[in-house]
Parts: structure tokens; sequence; C-alpha cells
């Protein structure tokens, strides 16, 4: 059987910790493909050069089940319309997206968080600057599940990947310490 496919979209200034545990827990399970606006190399918040592995133009929505989009810099993807297009497409198909921190605005843009609960790591100011959210469905907890989607805070990168590997699938009790750092069952059995 064929595994499940995964994407991430990466763009200039994107925030690797807060999926870098949602990417290491869907690793079993999905065959990760990562995405942006050009394949050209890109700086992540800290500094990590990364290359996308295709653009949306190269992604047939048909072959993924996952979709994670992270906070960061919002300058470079502020006008990114055919991606909030796109986004929009994935979502209307009833796939599992996942946005956490400032990657929430991406959602609003495309417009697949209408009447549906959410949180995003932005200030109620910025939130209004932005023009995009609805405060009427805005919570600030640690994460945000409503039907096929997951929000999160930036602080809740660990919630946000266990949440979406619960969305997906089930998740052990042992994945969800070890990733919490509250024990690691291999270590433990040699002490």
């Amino acid at each position: 059987m064929a595994r499940k496919k995964a994407l991430l979209l990466l763009f200039d200034g994107y925030c690797e910790f807060e999926i870098a545990s949602a990417i290491s827990m869907l690793k079993n399970t999905h065959e990760l493909h990562t995405f942006g606006l050009e394949t050209t190399p890109l700086k992540s918040e800290a500094g990590l050069t990364t290359i996308p592995d295709l653009t949306i133009k190269d992604i047939d929505i048909n072959n993924y089940d996952v979709l994670i989009i992270p906070g960061g810099d919002l300058k470079p993807i502020a006008d990114a319309h055919d991606l909030f297009e796109w986004v929009n497409h994935f979502v209307a198909k009833g796939k599992t997206t996942a946005a956490i921190c400032s990657g929430v605005f991406i959602l609003a843009k495309a417009q697949a968080l209408n009447h549906k609960h959410y949180t995003v790591t932005l200030s109620k100011v910025q939130r209004d600057f932005l023009g995009c959210f609805d405060e009427d469905y805005y919570r600030y907890q640690p994460t945000v599940r409503e039907n096929n989607i997951l929000t999160a805070q930036g602080h809740a990168y660990v919630d946000f990947a266990i949440e979406l590997k619960k969305m997906i699938g089930e998740v052990s009790a042992e994945a969800v310490e070890f990733y919490q750092g509250k024990g690691n069952k291999l270590m433990e059995q040699e002490v």
C-alpha cells in the first residue's frame, strides 16, 4: 500500500521550530513534500536555508492528505493570491489542514476560516489591521480544531503536533510523553 502524502509550505522567514515536532510525528505514516511559491532557496526565521520540492503549480491536490502551514514573517506571502486560492481548494476538499502561529493568516486570506473557530498568534490590533479575521470566532487557546482544520498558537507547537497526529490517526501515549519531554520508553528500558 502506498504511503499517504503530506505537504509543508515553505516561504522566506517561515518558523521551523513550530513545525519540527509535527513533521517528525508524521514521518512513519506520511511522505513529506515541501512546496513554495517558487523552488528557489529560502531562509527560515533562524537562518536555515531550504529549497522547496514543488510549487503549487506542480501539485495535484488529490495526491495529498495533509497540509501544514508554519508561522513566520508574513511579508513574503502577504499578497500571494494564487496560494490563498490553492489553499481554499485544498481545505474545500475536506483534507486535513493545520496552521500554526501567524500561518493561520493564510487560512484567513483563503477564506477557509469563514464561520469556523480558530486561534492565531497575532494581537487583536494585528488581526484588525490585516482585515481578514472574524473576531467572533477567535479563541485564545493553545489549539483549536474545527472539522478538518487545526490552528495553534506558536508556543503550542508540541500540542499542535499531537493534535495533528490525532486528526490523521492514532498517537500512542509513549509518543505523547516523548514529544512533551516527559519520558523516553526506549531509554527507560535500559535503566
